[in-house]
């Protein structure tokens, strides 16, 4: 279980970069960067696979080929795409607030049916989970509140929901898959998912750049220079490792448990936010991270007492 938890502390450290990214790779979008990151993962994972003559792809049947592409549409390019698209319409905080109700969301449906603890045991850290979810969030909710267009703001909910639902299903069907392929490494299995993210990609970049949410890259190499490295820095960190540890923390801990180490992501987006700013966190934004690490030290205790009765 410890190796377990330190895998999923290690995802939410790389995944609390993506946060950063876009304010580092300004004037370019954040679908610029999407596409620029998953190339380089799909790229990379191509490259770990090719020293064995691509033996592993071809072993493949066309099920399990689908079931990749779906994992990676839902895991990485659509979940970020509706995430980056909801920003610019309900605002980073609404979204943030939404989307880190994701440990609090899994944890409930991983829990449900074969419960793997007590449902009175569970109930304490997700419930401090929320509560400090909704303190670090709290100020940026309130500075945004204000009026605006109804229609985007709809959309925006919707396309941040649709985020939310699309995680919480990728972190439960990876984890079932993972459990069905004991003989995969997670290396190996890192490497699949990231040709099928390749895969769920390529048809979405021309939509990107016939759309008008994207543009291409200037020649200058000089101007592009922040982006093409933050690219290289998401493709490989944030997604090819995290993904690799998010798969040693997924097969080593219940997926209620996992579910809570996601909002380790929110605390380091926050310290990663406060350092590129150079300045301290509100005190509600410091007293909502005690909470959040409250919340996911209780649920460590409880289930490694291991206790399953109702």
């Amino acid at each position: 279980m410890r190796v377990g938890i330190l895998a999923g502390l290690l995802a939410s450290s790389l995944w609390g970069l993506t946060f950063v990214a876009p304010l580092a790779a300004a004037p370019y979008t954040p679908l610029d960067l999407m596409m620029l990151r998953y190339l380089v993962f799909g790229l990379g994972s191509l490259a770990t696979l090719a020293p064995g003559g691509f033996a592993l792809l071809r072993s493949l049947k066309q099920r399990d080929l689908a079931q990749l592409v779906a994992l990676g549409a839902a895991g990485n390019v659509f979940y970020y795409g509706a995430m980056a698209l909801a920003v610019p319409r309900i605002g980073s905080a609404v979204v943030a607030l939404i989307i880190g109700c994701v440990p609090v969301v899994m944890g409930l449906l991983g829990n449900r049916g074969n419960a793997q603890i007590a449902w009175h045991r569970l109930a304490p850290p997700l419930a401090l989970v929320v509560l400090g979810l909704l303190s670090v969030n709290g100020v940026a909710l309130r500075d945004a509140y204000g009026t605006g267009d109804l229609r985007q703001a709809l959309a925006g909910f919707a396309l941040a929901f649709a985020a939310l639902g699309l995680w919480c299903w990728y972190g439960l069907a990876n984890a079932r898959a993972l459990a069905r392929r004991p003989h995969l490494s997670n290396a190996q299995w890192t490497a699949l998912i990231g040709v099928g993210t390749l895969l769920a990609l390529l048809p979405v970049i021309p939509l990107c750049l016939v759309s008008g949410l994207s543009s291409p890259l200037p020649l200058s190499l000089r101007a592009a220079g922040p982006v093409l490295a933050w690219g290289v820095v998401l493709g490989v960190l944030c997604s090819w490792c995290a993904t690799w540890a998010w798969s040693i923390a997924s097969r080593r801990l219940p997926v209620s448990l996992a579910a809570q180490l996601i909002v380790a992501e929110t605390l380091f987006a926050l310290l990663y936010g406060a350092v590129y700013q150079r300045e301290l966190p509100a005190w509600i934004e410091i007293s909502g991270a005690i909470c959040l690490l409250a919340g996911v030290f209780l649920a460590i205790r409880n289930f490694a007492n291991n206790s399953t009765t109702l």
